[in-house]
């Protein structure tokens, strides 16, 4: 009788010595496996905010109002990226305005478009050298005056 009381008491740490293993072993994979789906998660959103940001570019023709024809080529970004759903729409205006001094025909400037009661900025570059504009949109951090997560590229900015 003491032998199978022995052995059902064997059996049973044996049993609850493998759930406890079993358990820890679970633990750091899970905690890891978590991590994993966050850095994931910021690879794709880090693209994204990538593809977003890129810089555009357009034309000079020489003659043109340079001011005009920017904002003017922000707006057609901005109508489609409204009609390829990436905005919310309709634009209802687009606003540039010189950003301090440039230099070697370069001009920066800080532009902004209203669509559906939503400002986007935007920086851009008006090289009159090469009659070239080049524009990135901005998309704020969600942390209030914390500036752009992923850095603007250098061809928007003089």
């Amino acid at each position: 009788m003491w032998a199978r009381w022995l052995l059902a008491i064997a059996v049973a740490v044996a049993v609850i010595a493998g759930i406890v293993i079993a358990v820890d072993r679970a633990g750091p994979e899970a905690a890891s496996s978590e991590a994993g789906v966050e850095a994931e998660t910021n690879r794709i959103a880090d693209i994204a905010i990538s593809e977003d940001e890129a810089p555009h570019a357009a034309g000079l023709p020489a003659g043109s109002e340079p001011d005009a024809t920017l904002e003017q080529a922000i707006a057609r970004d901005v109508r489609q990226r409204i009609a390829a759903g990436q905005l919310t729409g309709p634009l209802k205006g687009v606003s540039c305005s010189a950003a301090g001094a440039g230099s070697l025909g370069r001009y920066p400037y800080r532009c902004t478009t209203h669509s559906a009661d939503i400002a986007y900025p935007f920086l851009a570059v008006i090289d009159e050298r090469r009659g070239r504009l080049t524009w990135c949109k901005i998309d704020q951090s969600p942390v209030p005056d914390a500036g752009p997560e992923i850095p603007i590229s250098a061809r928007c900015r003089a």
